[in-house]
């Protein structure tokens, strides 16, 4: 009997050890849960000995995902109510808006005196009440930045400058603000003050609670820049709010960024997957026309700005019979997304034609192919760019292609040069001859439009033309020493005079050289910049070394490709650079008012870390390869590589934004890596895209460069100027050849 007990209270035992290790166990699992129901829950009441973050605001607000993010014990809520009501004090309130920029943050009737009751520190956004009163009317931006206008980030960030896009905001009385809202002028400040400029609260106290008057909180999807200023204006929020995050903890993933960093290594095929993600975008982003959305396209007002909103990208794209669109228009919404600029321009269809035309022939992809002819047949054969004086051989403006739809006879010499290039390449691609004829019509219609120093002036009219005879024009003696406007003509009678030997394409180009180049630099007419005209020199330059291999000529080609090159950085950029003020056309806003009011560069003084894909880049690239090739220079091989390595880097690429994703945007600050410049252009400013000019030339000397050539020896062998004797004769009857 004694032996069965102790063997029972054995068994006891071991079935307690037993339970209360099941019971161990179970506590163990139970805690984990309660710990990761902490952590992922929006039901948790409280955390003893952590102030909570609450928030009302949606699941996916920016700000709210970085906070929860980076250990704050934090809990969201839809309802503001509930929000107050759950909260035992002394905690941390963001109410976010939720219906930006439609409707204000409707606050209930004693939120603040609950909130003040409870001892929370409040920060609200674009409310319909402050404590000190209501909110007036909901206002839309139009150039207007955001300004550090106090020192709640220290004395150095004092009138540093947040680009938001056009954002909204509730108008509220002025007063003491720590951002303001303002047009001004500067790269990253206010560098002329506040003081002559209209300018309204951002973000300010009122009776112990912060307020916004615009959103603030989604500073990704609505591309807030520059990152390390917007950065520094967060954690200056954050610190007022008493929530506690280190500046590295501060950190977020744009949505639209480089391909690469800058010391991250290229693929073995970057190049080729550039060169096609260059192409891809055309399509994704629906810039060709297609018939379904041709008529709606149409109703946009284009005549005063050619703008309108973003395309819808669940419409088809089309094939290029219709042509293409021109770009991205620079200014972003709140969303993150940009309106289109709906222009159709005849050198975008042109260099878009060339793009596919190469994409092709480095891929291989027929549907390239069809959309480059088809771009060919519309820009030649369609009455888009003509008029019927342009069709007439007895006007003067016979043969030249207009500059745009809305405007077929302004005739930019600049711009011809672009289709004549564009065209050129595409038909040689393609192995079709059908446009010969006409290209060479287009460089003949332009040589005999030009005095006979070489120059035009920046553009023609038909109008004015066509009521002089082109002996006339031929005989001007005028000089327009502006490489933007006039340069790469006299690189497209290089090209001409290389094939069928007449020697007048080649004189009047060398008397337009040697003016050019004998006034270099302090007499040169500048247009964005110093740098961009250098990078349209070096194009006539090279050929003219291919024409005529002299060593003056040599001199020229090396002091131009030299001068451009001094501004060549170690990732591969070029900075951009200002000439002497009085000879720029567009030079940077003199004041805040003159900020977005015209063409303007990237920068507001030299030294300013910025490289310019519209106007220097782009065309530096195409270039300098053509100088490279030319020569064999070590040195101009080198930069070039060191240019494309840089193109391929900077290629965007983005989850978000389809039609953001492969292009390149005006603007880049390559020493802290991201899309920023100065937007004081009113048209092209620094997030633009161009079909044309940016993602032709940078795509298409990619695919030069992957192939090792050079767009002058690629087309060697054209049968472009084949019917040279019958064109000259009717174009240019009686002068010698």
């Amino acid at each position: 009997m004694t032996k069965n007990i102790k063997l029972e209270n054995k068994l006891i035992t071991k079935m307690r050890k037993v339970y209360g290790l099941i019971i161990f166990l179970f506590l163990c699992v139970l805690s984990i849960s309660c710990k990761e129901a902490v952590a992922d829950k929006d039901d948790v009441t409280n955390i003893i000995g952590k102030n909570r973050v609450i928030v009302i605001c949606d699941e996916n607000n920016d700000l709210y995902q970085l906070v929860k993010t980076r250990e704050q014990v934090c809990q969201r809520y839809d309802d503001i109510t509930e929000a107050l009501e759950s909260s035992p004090g002394n905690e941390t309130l963001l109410v976010l808006a939720n219906d930006y920029p439609v409707k204000k943050t409707i606050l209930p009737v004693d939120f603040y005196t609950k909130a003040k009751e409870k001892n929370l520190k409040v920060f609200v956004e674009f409310p319909d009440r402050l404590p000190s009163g209501e909110t007036g009317e909901i206002k839309s931006t139009k150039k207007e930045r955001i300004v550090v206008t106090s020192t709640f980030l220290g004395k150095a960030h004092n009138l540093s400058i947040v680009d938001a896009g056009l954002y909204s905001y509730v108008n509220v009385p002025n007063r003491e603000c720590h951002l303001k809202g303002a047009k001004v002028a500067g790269f990253k400040d206010a560098i002329y003050g506040l003081e002559d400029t209209p300018n309204f609260p951002i973000l300010f106290e009122d009776n112990g609670v912060l307020i916004s008057t615009t959103k603030l909180s989604d500073f990704v999807k609505s591309r807030y820049t520059p990152y390390d200023n917007y950065r520094n204006v967060l954690g200056g929020i954050l610190s007022i709010l008493s929530i506690g995050m280190e500046k590295e903890d501060i950190k977020w993933k744009p949505l639209v960024k480089p391909a690469y960093g800058p010391e991250d290594a290229l693929t073995v095929n970057a190049y080729q997957n550039a060169i096609d993600r260059g192409a891809a975008w055309y399509e994704k982003s629906r810039f060709l026309i297609h018939p379904e959305w041709k008529d709606a396209w149409k109703q946009i007002d284009i005549q005063k700005l050619p703008v309108g909103p973003p395309m819808d990208l669940s419409l088809p794209s089309g094939d290029g019979s219709l042509g293409i669109m021109e770009g991205h228009y620079s200014w972003i919404n709140p969303d993150g997304s940009q309106q289109y600029r709906y222009w159709l321009r005849a050198d975008c269809v042109a260099e878009s034609a060339m793009t596919y035309a190469i994409a092709n022939d480095i891929k291989g992809n027929p549907q390239y192919q069809d959309v480059a002819t088809n771009l060919m047949n519309f820009l030649f054969n369609t009455n888009t760019f003509q008029t019927a004086s342009s069709k007439d051989p007895a006007k003067s403006s016979y043969g030249l292609i207009g500059w745009a739809d809305t405007h077929p006879n302004r005739y930019y010499g600049d711009d011809n040069a672009r289709v004549i290039l564009g065209s050129i390449l595409a038909s040689m691609t393609l192995e079709n001859s059908r446009w010969d004829d006409q290209i060479t019509e287009l460089i003949l219609a332009n040589f005999r439009t030009s005095g006979k120093k070489g120059f035009r002036t920046n553009r023609l009219e038909g109008d004015d033309i066509n009521e002089l005879s082109w002996q006339v024009l031929m005989e001007r003696d005028l000089e327009n020493v502006a490489p933007h406007f006039e340069s790469w003509l006299w690189a497209t009678y290089l090209w001409l005079y290389d094939k069928t030997g007449y020697q007048p394409l080649l004189d009047k180009a060398k008397i337009g050289i040697k003016i050019t180049m004998d006034n270099y630099s302090e007499n040169w007419l500048w247009t964005n910049g110093l740098q961009q005209e250098r990078a349209r020199m070096i194009l006539p330059l090279s050929w003219l070394v291919r024409a005529e291999d002299t060593p003056q000529n040599r001199v020229w080609l090396k002091q131009m490709c030299d001068d451009l090159l001094i501004n060549q950085v170690a990732c591969g950029a070029l900075q951009e650079e200002l000439g002497i003020g009085g000879n720029g056309k567009y030079g940077a806003p003199k004041s805040n008012d003159h900020y977005g009011s015209t063409e303007a560069p990237l920068i507001q003084t030299n030294g300013e870390p910025v490289a310019d894909m519209l106007y220097t880049t782009n065309f530096a690239f195409f270039a300098l390869n053509e100088a490279a090739q030319a020569t064999q220079d070590p040195k101009y091989l080198a930069a070039v590589d060191k240019l494309a390595d840089f193109l391929v880097r900077i290629q965007s690429t983005t989850d978000g934004r389809a039609d953001l994703d492969g292009c390149w945007f005006r603007a880049f600050d390559y020493e802290n890596w991201e899309y920023y410049g100065s937007n004081a252009d009113h048209g092209w400013g620094a997030w633009g895209t161009l079909t044309g000019w940016t993602q032709s030339f940078i795509t298409t000397t990619l695919a030069l460069k992957l192939k090792e050539t050079s767009f002058w020896d690629i087309t060697k062998e054209t049968s472009i100027g084949s019917n040279m004797d019958e064109i000259w004769s009717q174009m240019l009857p009686g002068v010698a050849h």
